[in-house]
């Protein structure tokens, strides 16, 4: 555990020309390398009317590229028993590669086409869009997918980022261009980027490589504005909606509240509490309540989405629907105990434990490592991070979960989406039994 820690807090960072960072760790144990990156630009930065753009944008950088086609790509990478890939997110658009140490320069200079000169050829776009529109029909009969999409609509404005789902709608993606990957392209920029590069490489090596492939990139466009989404309006009471959707045979219910910033306070008490709620196991007290002890779901458990801005703190339960209310019932009921009484001294012993355990375990694969690096980059952590994060964790006290629980998490103010076969709309709270 020491040596990897050690590892990565001996990375070398190196600022581009441009204001992209290089993160390069070297790993001897290995004779292949990983290249994860990102840039500062997704879908908070697309019209509302164009959902699903930064993620159709960021796809299709791969579909042809300065002198290669899509096919010239994938051949060639193939042959050489490498991958070159990118897609658009929520804050950034990622990009990334894996291949022998000996073919990274090939990597390097395919993913700068894909970043630079992506050509988005007709055809190739037209094929992208057909796949989207494939994806998107399976996912409008899936009861997930309709409850998410109703549950942010409920927590967010109809013109904040998060109150859509990246990927968009089929309406918004049939209408979008060529014309418009190239504009929101040309949105791109390697300031407040990052690129880290794990494998057996010479850093100062893989440093040249990266000055000759994406140092000199200077786009027009000014650098992205990294300003957090603004907080939405605070909650008041209980807002629900339900999706009837005929001839399904589950239904899915997701409750939430409004999160928190990563960069938050509270984020580390926040984490803990969550893990506590709904991740440990199972799903956490969640899982073993809803789904274990009273048999009602088959699966539940809670998420935090907290990023550059303030996400969803959300329970997931997917049940018969016979069962939703009962089930909405247990799930308040749950989070009615913790607010009162936090975890136990074991639940957070066992929190703090798969907490430190799993971040030592996503530093054992190159590519873990480089998303690790990613990750520290993105939230300004520092290079010492991985070896400061154990005394985080377990500084953390009970109080302070209570506390933050307290702030966030609450049965009086909420909203509860719920998709499936049928669905009536209850306008008081169920007793739990």
């Amino acid at each position: 555990m020491s040596n990897q820690q050690s590892g990565i807090a001996g990375a070398t960072r190196h600022v581009l020309p441009n204001g992209m960072v290089a993160l390069i760790q070297r790993n001897p144990s290995t004779p292949t390398v990983s290249v994860r990156g990102e840039l500062r630009v997704g879908a908070v930065g697309e019209p509302t009317e164009q959902s699903g753009l930064a993620v159709f944008t960021g796809a299709a950088l791969i579909r042809g590229a300065g002198e290669r086609s899509f096919q010239m790509i994938v051949e060639e990478t193939e042959e050489r028993g490498c991958s070159v890939s990118a897609g658009g997110g929520l804050h950034s658009s990622g990009f990334g590669g894996k291949a022998l140490v000996e073919d990274l320069p090939l990597v390097l200079e395919i993913l700068a086409d894909m970043l630079i000169r992506p050509t988005f050829p007709a055809q190739e776009v037209e094929r992208l869009r057909g796949q989207f529109l494939m994806g998107l029909r399976e996912s409008e009969q899936e009861t997930g997918t309709q409850a998410s999409r109703a549950a942010r609509a409920l927590l967010y404005p109809p013109d904040h980022p998060y109150s859509r789902i990246s990927s968009g709608t089929l309406a918004t993606v049939q209408a979008i261009t060529r014309e418009d990957l190239a504009r929101f392209h040309a949105r791109y920029h390697p300031a407040g980027g990052a690129v880290a590069i794990v494998g057996d490489v010479e850093p100062a090596a893989v440093i040249a490589e990266l000055e000759a492939r994406l140092g000199s990139w200077a786009p027009a466009a000014t650098p992205p504005d990294s300003t957090p989404p603004a907080a939405p309006p605070a909650l008041e009471g209980i807002s629900r909606k339900d999706i009837p959707m005929p001839g399904k045979v589950q239904s899915d219910v997701i409750w939430a509240v409004h999160g928190l910033r990563r960069a938050d306070p509270d984020y580390y008490p926040v984490m803990l509490a969550n893990m506590v709620l709904g991740q440990l196991g199972m799903g956490g007290r969640l899982g073993e309540n809803v789904r274990e002890r009273q048999g009602m779901a088959y699966y539940c458990y809670s998420g935090l989405e907290a990023d550059i801005g303030a996400g969803p703190w959300s329970a997931v339960a997917g049940v018969s629907p016979e069962n939703v209310e009962r089930a909405i019932a247990a799930i308040l009921h749950e989070v009615e105990r913790f607010v009162a009484d936090g975890p136990t001294e074991q639940e957070l012993a066992d929190a703090r434990a798969f907490l430190t355990g799993s971040l030592v375990l996503g530093l054992e694969t190159n590519d873990g490592m480089a998303g690790t690096l990613l990750g520290i980059e993105r939230h300004g952590l520092g290079l010492d991070y991985i070896d400061r994060y154990p005394a985080i964790i377990n500084a953390v006290s009970h109080a302070q979960i209570v506390a933050a629980a307290r702030r966030y998490l609450s049965t009086e103010r909420y909203v509860l989406a719920v998709a499936g076969p049928t669905a009536t709309y209850v306008r008081c709270r169920p007793d739990y039994t």
